[in-house]
């Protein structure tokens, strides 16, 4: 994670690159989540950041409304890519609340600084996928030069450090909308196999010398 904000913590887009990696991996929210979520969701009025905060049904995966945190040493990345939005004049207000930005501005904003819109999967689809945040967030990767993941990695990070860190099934099932604990296992455990099967396949590529 530390090499994926030093690599792409350049300009002009460095607070944001920064902003957006974090709330990938401490929030572990989706693509679409990130592409939808909006500056109320995450602050109140008076421009301070939500320390608990709801991530609304509208936006979060598989429809359920989630309970997220924001503490207080990832406030200083959300601080600056709110001052550099400011310093750049996107979705301002004249209004003095939240920090003279428009609240329900998307948080996230592009290198154009529009919103990162979803895309059909198809023609004539109702069906829309995150084909803009999924480029940027894989971008990071390639610019970081991290062998082996994909986008999907920021997400199952997350999950595993929360694993790995003490929390239980339930939380994580509640605080990622996942609904499988199967899911679950496939993101923090590996994929284990009857022993019969691991003997057959080890080394089974071996042959006979010629």
């Amino acid at each position: 994670m530390q090499r994926l904000i030093d690599m792409n913590a350049v300009p002009p887009f460095a607070q944001r690159n920064s902003c957006l990696i974090i709330a990938a991996v401490y929030w572990g929210l989706t693509p679409s989540e990130l592409s939808l979520l909006r500056l109320e969701d995450i602050m109140d009025q008076s421009g301070e950041f939500f320390r608990i905060w709801t991530l609304p049904a509208s936006t979060a995966y598989n429809g359920d409304a989630r309970e997220l945190h924001t503490d207080d040493h990832v406030l200083p990345f959300f601080t600056q890519y709110m001052a550099w939005r400011g310093s750049e004049g996107l979705y301002t207000s004249n209004q003095s609340w939240y920090r003279g930005s428009d609240p329900k501005s998307h948080f996230f904003l592009n290198d154009r600084g529009e919103p990162f819109k979803l895309s059909p999967r198809k023609k004539g689809s109702t069906d829309y996928q995150p084909r803009a945040m999924s480029a940027k967030l894989k971008s990071f990767i390639e610019r970081a030069g991290i062998e082996g993941a994909t986008v999907a990695t920021y997400r199952d990070s997350w999950v595993k450090a929360m694993f790995e860190a003490g929390a239980h099934y339930k939380d994580l099932m509640y605080v990622s909308g996942i609904r499988q604990r199967e899911t679950i296992d496939r993101k923090v455990r590996p994929s284990v196999q009857d022993l019969d099967k691991v003997f057959k396949e080890i080394f089974g590529r071996v042959r006979l010398a010629k």
